[in-house]
């Protein structure tokens, strides 16, 4: 399998938890992931990487467009059966990471965001870094391609189908 292009954003989900017919654990072992400079061009078509695309609108891949960047991270603390979600979040103004535990935010180290908590990874691809939606998608509204308050409301009140064309 080979990919053609990579997505602005990457998730990357670690396996915490296993399940067999016997037991059910909570795996416990350290992933070491880069905060900056995850490089993808191992996974793509070696033709997209020289430039042999025949969609000319993308042409060659530059090295920007394979390095993606650290900026969240969900941290599983605990056990499989009683455990605790906290989040780690680099911040767009200052670039200082913090951890987010319910109502209490902690400036922590970079080298604290690595660990054997870490359960899902945020990344943001360089080269799209000081994107905004409007780069990917239209937010303009259009006509009839949303309800208003007023006719959700009457939706609920007469319990109507609300069908999705």
């Amino acid at each position: 399998m080979n990919l053609w292009r990579l997505p602005p954003l990457m998730i990357i989900h670690l396996k915490r938890f296993q399940f067999t017919q016997h037991m059910k654990r909570k795996l416990r072992d350290f992933v070491h992931f880069p905060l900056e400079g995850l490089d993808l061009s191992g996974v793509l078509s070696q033709s997209k990487l020289n430039g042999e695309d025949s969609d000319s609108r993308d042409g060659p891949i530059v090295q920007s467009d394979t390095l993606y960047d650290l900026y969240g991270v969900i941290h599983h603390q605990g056990a499989l059966a009683g455990g605790h979600y906290v989040a780690s979040l680099k911040s767009e103004v200052d670039g200082k990471w913090r951890l987010f535990n319910d109502a209490q935010i902690y400036e922590v180290s970079s080298k604290d965001i690595i660990d054997a908590s870490a359960y899902i990874l945020f990344y943001v691809r360089r080269d799209v870094k000081k994107a905004t939606l409007k780069d990917f998608w239209d937010l303009q509204p259009r006509e009839g391609e949303s309800a208003i308050e007023e006719e959700l409301d009457k939706m609920v009140k007469h319990r109507e189908k609300c069908i999705i064309s």
